[in-house]
């Protein structure tokens, strides 16, 4: 997991004198200064590959922080792999900005802050789940456990993204019309006692990351709002690869509120095996209220 702040001190870096905050618009072009300085929130910047999307949200964040009109400490900047994760750090880091940001992956900020929930409560941390394909093997039938494993595992992978439980998986997946190596309801029969199995030992998943975070800041009045003292403005990169899951946690961070940025380029969606939709940025007008393309 990429270390995540969950401090935050100096806004600033010592060594970094900002002399003016047109220094961060140097070398912009006119859509990129445009993006970069627009008010309106939320906020959706299509652009496509090679134009510098990183480049625009990081120094947005960084535009905004030295005009007063975001706290550093507060920012929570969010991608989809560790190695962008450090991207968003370094890029930050080199404009001045130093580990105040916290930016890491939906997975890892989750993570982090369901650990100092457990801790917090006295809860004892329940295991991660790192090795699905041991876990499930035994689940299979006994002469298909060297060949399916991984398409049953990719399976209840792409049901939990999109949220779907073992009691709705047969009709989800007759009608996405999926294909798995077994027949639906035997899929559906393993996916059940995978999830009773885990809950039998206090195992969590990777998925059940992010569902029981964005439960639990919806049931957990002090953890909610905490929560939303921490984090008040939200930058997604590549949002054309979030899935429903993680678009649900991203609802239950902002809770209505309107700080929200995302970069992406619709054509660029690499992680629809896994239920990310381009549709969250297609159609992010309506999934937000007022927002600005």
């Amino acid at each position: 997991m990429e270390k995540i702040d969950t401090e935050g001190n100096s806004a600033f870096s010592e060594e970094f004198d900002f002399e003016e905050s047109e220094n961060l618009l140097l070398g912009l072009d006119q859509s990129q200064l445009h993006a970069v300085t627009l008010e309106q929130e939320p906020l959706a910047i299509l652009a496509g590959a090679g134009s510098g999307k990183t480049r625009v949200l990081t120094r947005r964040i960084a535009w905004r922080a030295v005009k007063g009109k975001e706290d550093p400490r507060r920012v929570l900047a969010l991608t989809f792999t560790r190695k962008a994760a450090g991207e968003l750090r370094s890029r930050l880091s080199r404009l001045g900005l130093r580990d105040q940001i916290a930016a890491g992956t939906f997975h890892s900020v989750a993570y982090a802050q369901l650990r100092i929930y457990w801790q917090d409560r006295g809860i004892k941390e329940p295991t991660l789940l790192t090795n699905k394909i041991s876990f499930v093997t035994n689940l299979l039938p006994r002469d298909k456990r060297s060949t399916d494993t991984l398409d049953v595992v990719a399976e209840i992978e792409w049901a939990k993204a999109r949220r779907i439980s073992p009691e709705t998986y047969f009709a989800e997946a007759e009608k996405h019309e999926r294909t798995p190596p077994l027949a639906l309801q035997e899929v559906s029969n393993i996916y059940k006692s995978y999830e009773e199995l885990k809950t039998e030992r206090r195992f969590l998943d990777f998925d059940d990351l992010l569902s029981y975070c964005a439960k639990t800041i919806r049931s957990d009045r002090s953890f909610g709002e905490a929560q939303k003292w921490r984090f008040r403005n939200f930058y997604v990169d590549e949002f054309q690869d979030v899935n429903p899951l993680q678009f649900s946690l991203l609802s239950a961070w902002l809770d209505g509120r309107s700080s929200l940025c995302v970069v992406g380029d619709p054509n660029q969606a690499i992680y629809a095996w896994n239920s990310a939709e381009a549709d969250h940025l297609i159609r992010f007008t309506e999934h937000f209220r007022d927002s600005t393309v």
